[in-house]
């Protein structure tokens, strides 16, 4: 058994999600693998496309594996959003252990040609595949902050996972993990992020044993949360308050008169504070997602 399947087959026998978090520079996965070491907790350190091409994608593995190994923290890599079958193939060849195929731009049947292809390659190797067949980026923003933006559209069931259509999904492409739209927008926004429980419900008896993936997990209310991963949930995704944290931490710590700023050019010297920063958030997910100390 792969390590990926070894952790999602626990998550979900144990009744908890592993956090996901974006990673796209050495700071990034400090924080991450910090705060997994900190509360003996395994973790899904992942980049979309952007991110893995500024980091390098053989460099990304590198770092990552030498940083699993040297903190003792099992690491599985994913490739977030990625928006084909050739990103991931990249991946697959560069050493990762997660792909998620986001094809919800794509025709549905192109999405489903595309990602079972992926599917069939990734599994020779011990690699789980993610699907999606909604756009959870229906505002078209990103992992930003979203705070001065209305999310009411959101709320339309319209642009909601149908459970029928998720279930034909996964059957024709075999993935591991069904990504659906409930509300759980990319970003963070001045309104609360609320999720639909009853629709989660609906799908993961639709679908099983198939695994499902929370995305846009800033800012979803905590009680939300604690509900998704009792009804089904392994894994959840963490990007904005990782990126909100680390800007404002590195502001704060350039804006201060006296040290560790104040002058100062060292980049090691100036980092550490944004690093606290975000390994905060880290630990507060890992805690809320009940994933701390097991291992």
């Amino acid at each position: 058994m792969s390590k990926a399947k070894y952790w999602f087959e626990r998550a979900k026998n144990e009744h908890f999600a592993i956090g996901a978090f974006n990673a796209a520079s050495i700071e990034t996965l400090k924080a991450i693998v910090g705060a997994a070491k900190n509360l003996r907790s395994p973790v899904i350190i992942e980049a979309s496309p952007g991110e893995a091409e500024y980091f390098g994608i053989k460099e990304l593995v590198g770092a990552t594996r030498v940083m699993e190994q040297s903190n003792g923290v099992p690491i599985i890599l994913n490739l977030d959003h990625a928006p084909d079958y050739d990103h991931c193939r990249v991946a697959l060849e560069a050493g990762f252990d997660y792909l998620h195929l986001d094809g919800s731009k794509l025709d549905i049947e192109e999405n489903i040609r595309q990602t079972r292809r992926l599917a069939d390659e990734a599994h020779k190797k011990g690699v789980l595949v993610e699907g999606e067949i909604d756009n959870i980026n229906v505002l078209g923003a990103g992992s930003a902050d979203h705070r001065g933006k209305n999310i009411d559209v959101v709320r339309d069931p319209k642009y909601y996972t149908d459970p029928a259509k998720a279930a034909d999904f996964v059957e024709k492409t075999q993935i591991d993990t069904l990504a659906s739209f409930i509300g759980n927008v990319h970003g963070m926004y001045a309104q609360t992020k609320n999720i639909n429980l009853d629709l989660l419900r609906e799908i993961k008896a639709r679908l099983g044993q198939t695994y499902l993936s929370l995305h846009g997990g800033s800012g979803i209310p905590a009680n939300e949360i604690t509900a998704a991963i009792g009804i089904g949930v392994q894994k959840i995704n963490v990007n904005t308050q990782l990126r909100l944290a680390f800007r404002d931490k590195l502001k704060e710590t350039l804006d201060a008169p006296g040290p560790p700023a104040g002058g100062e050019v060292a980049i090691y010297k100036i980092m550490p504070a944004a690093i606290a920063a975000m390994q905060a958030v880290v630990e507060e997910k890992i805690k809320l997602f009940g994933s701390a100390n097991k291992i």
